[in-house]
């Protein structure tokens, strides 16, 4: 089967992360989705092509302060996809099955951020039915500008 482009469509599963899948996201997706997989204080979906991640979404618990008493919401702390795979619904397909994983656990909403200089994922979220509002963050000192995303659960 091919694609709209005329590649080869690989079949994907997806499933939920556990400490085995660590190493086999450092060698395919790098470090930074390593270090990032949440497993007790939240959850990793990940897109495997066989055996091989492809794509994942990381999502972390976060209590909402006062005067949201006992809310909580599902915090993506990550979502990468590999090169090959953009474009083919695998981030949308990891985004709905974390929002239904977040509406489950009885998160009222699912929120990310994401830096202006990624239009891309701007896009994406959008599309996704993501509202935006425009923030600037301070990591490490330096100014970033960008966009806090979310859609009620």
């Amino acid at each position: 089967m091919s694609d709209r482009r005329g590649t080869k469509q690989t079949e994907l599963n997806y499933c939920e992360a556990n400490e085995d899948w660590r190493g086999r996201l450092r060698e395919e997706l790098g470090d930074v989705a390593a270090r990032h997989i949440h497993l007790e204080d939240g959850f990793t979906l990940v897109a495997a092509a066989a055996e091989t991640p492809v794509g994942l979404v990381a999502v972390v618990w976060r209590v909402l302060p006062e005067p949201l008493i006992g809310q909580i919401e599902g915090f993506i702390d990550i979502i990468e996809v590999a090169p090959v795979f953009r474009r083919r619904g695998v981030a949308a397909r990891l985004v709905s099955m974390a929002a239904d994983r977040a509406r489950d656990h009885g998160a009222c909403q699912l929120r990310a951020w994401s830096s202006a200089d990624k239009v891309e994922a701007i896009s994406m979220w959008s599309a996704l039915g993501f509202g935006l509002c425009p923030a600037v963050q301070h990591p490490r000192g330096q100014e970033v500008r960008g966009y806090f995303v979310a859609r009620t659960l």
